[in-house]
């Protein structure tokens, strides 16, 4: 038999109050359960909305506050919830708070916890671990800041089989209107008494501005397996990324190492790197790995550059060990081993270590002399000026060129303007003087025109939020909104002026063509 019993009530004096109430009974304790809830509507000085919530059973309890406050000034909201559930074989208690504000500046923050524990003896086993994550976020005009980290640990057993677990990850991330940083950090492990143990490290972070770009990337790992049947290995790996770029310039970096020793092999590992530079006059990479199992190692680098004067390609090699293996090497037409064709006994012995290198290397060295070709420039106090004759097959038959020259000016003002898009703040962009400058050539050396923007910076003006929006072909207005619900007018918000630095570029172009003899 079970009895359901529900009232609902509805309270209307200085605040508005709403209460609802469910129960139930039962010869069955499983079956019973009271659910209480009550909602508060304030409207002095504002609005606040309160909820409360809870729930009650023999297995399962949970409670939920929320609140949620409007005045002119602030906005605030948190909600709360707990719950546990406790049956004969699991246990499981969670909770959850969040909350955010607009006080000073926007900020969100949210933390989850759960605790669970598992145990039955019929399926001869149990699971015990917890799970907690945070987040973070404020944001106030010109940046933005997000924070989160979530850490995780699980141990139990299957079987008499004990095992362990954890993960951990830490990630933020800030953004503003000159740069942006970010980082992401991630640790795990697991274990299996008797059978393996593995542990892994991951970082990354990068950085990003205006002229400037890095980033980074890093692991390391250790692991180490036992089988029944005798093989183990047990390990070390270990990497790591870089690159950075920079306005005409770039570098990037490759590292690797593993170590995997194991029962059979007594000695193996692994080692990479390569490195990258690159700008506009010189250029440079290379590629360095060596590699060992046993007692055979085998290494190489090569290399790779150029710059004004040549261009150069070196390579090398080694291989070193023990020869002993080629008395096992049997040549059937001759009926012996190649270790007695060589006559190896001679020169060496078994137990001694033999070394073998290479190397090479290729350059082209660059002339200093040859033939070039410039086109003819004559310079004044104020322009160039560029003879078109042999320029005319290259325009239209609706261009045309005055007096049969094409004048760069040394000096070009870029008058300031404005960019004004719906909804959004409008852009301005200030006078900007661009520079031309020629270099003569000198010796064998080509002529080149620089085209040069000097560093400027782009304003946004201050925005604020409308509080009128349309919709549908009408008029939205926010403040009625309000005012239908509560005896107040929505704050004002208004993002301050911002500027945005663009940096000196500058742009060379060929005046000529040269060929070296």
């Amino acid at each position: 038999v079970i009895t359901l019993s529900t009232n609902v009530g509805l309270y209307n004096h200085s605040d508005i109050v709403g209460h609802f109430r469910s129960s139930s009974f039962s010869v069955i304790d499983a079956l019973q359960y009271k659910l209480d809830g009550t909602t508060r509507l304030t409207m002095k000085r504002g609005l606040k909305l309160a909820t409360a919530l809870s729930l009650s059973n023999r297995f399962v309890e949970g409670n939920q506050d929320s609140t949620i406050s409007l005045t002119k000034k602030n906005l605030e909201a948190s909600v709360t919830t707990t719950a546990k559930v406790q049956c004969p074989v699991l246990k499981v208690n969670f909770q959850q708070e969040l909350t955010g504000n607009m006080k000073s500046k926007p900020t969100i923050s949210s933390s989850i916890a759960l605790r669970y524990d598992f145990d039955s003896t019929q399926l001869q086993s149990s699971a015990k671990g917890n799970v907690d994550h945070k987040l973070t976020m404020e944001s106030f005009v010109p940046y933005l800041s997000i924070e989160t980290e979530c850490k995780s640990s699980m141990s139990g057993a299957v079987l008499s089989q004990k095992y362990s677990g954890a993960i951990s990850n830490e990630a933020n991330s800030y953004l503003d209107a000159k740069s942006m940083r970010s980082s992401v950090k991630l640790e795990g492990s697991s274990k299996v008494d008797g059978i393996w143990n593995v542990e892994a490290k991951e970082n990354f972070a990068g950085e990003a501005s205006v002229g400037h770009f890095y980033t980074v990337w890093e692991h390391s790992g250790k692991n180490h397996v036992q089988l029944r049947r005798g093989f183990s290995t047990s390990g070390e790996q270990n990497s790591k990324v870089t690159l950075e770029l920079t306005p005409w310039t770039a570098s990037s970096v490759i590292q690797v190492h593993s170590s995997q020793p194991s029962s059979l092999f007594k000695k193996a590992s692994l080692g990479q790197a390569v490195t990258l530079t690159a700008g506009l006059k010189e250029q440079r990479a290379s590629w360095k790995g060596e590699g060992q199992i046993q007692t055979v190692s085998l290494s190489h680098n090569i290399q790779l550059s150029n710059d004004p004067t040549e261009i150069r390609l070196s390579a090398a090699g080694s291989l070193e060990g023990y020869m002993s293996f080629l008395r096992d090497t049997l040549l059937p037409v001759y009926d012996s081993s190649l270790w007695d064709i060589l006559k190896l006994d001679v020169t060496t012995s078994a137990d001694k270590k033999q070394h073998l290198q290479i190397s090479s290397a290729l350059v082209y060295t660059k002339s200093d002399t040859g033939y070039w070709f410039s086109i003819p420039v004559k310079e004044t106090a104020d322009e160039f000026i560029i003879p078109a004759p042999e320029l005319k097959s290259l325009v239209t038959p609706s261009s045309s060129l005055e007096s049969g020259y094409v004048r760069l000016a040394k000096k070009t003002s870029m008058a300031p303007f404005a960019l004004n898009l719906p909804s959004l703040p409008q852009v301005k962009f200030p006078r900007v003087e661009v520079s031309t400058e020629y270099s003569a050539p000198e010796g064998s050396t080509l002529s080149f025109f620089g085209v040069t923007v000097p560093e400027f910076q782009v304003t946004l003006s201050p925005l604020t939020l409308p509080k009128k929006l349309p919709l549908a072909g009408a008029i939205l207005d926010l403040n009625e909104v309000t005012n239908r619900t509560a005896d107040f007018d929505l704050p004002s918000i208004t993002m301050p002026e911002q500027n945005i630095r663009v940096p000196t570029l500058t742009f060379w172009l060929p005046a000529g063509i040269f060929l070296p003899s």
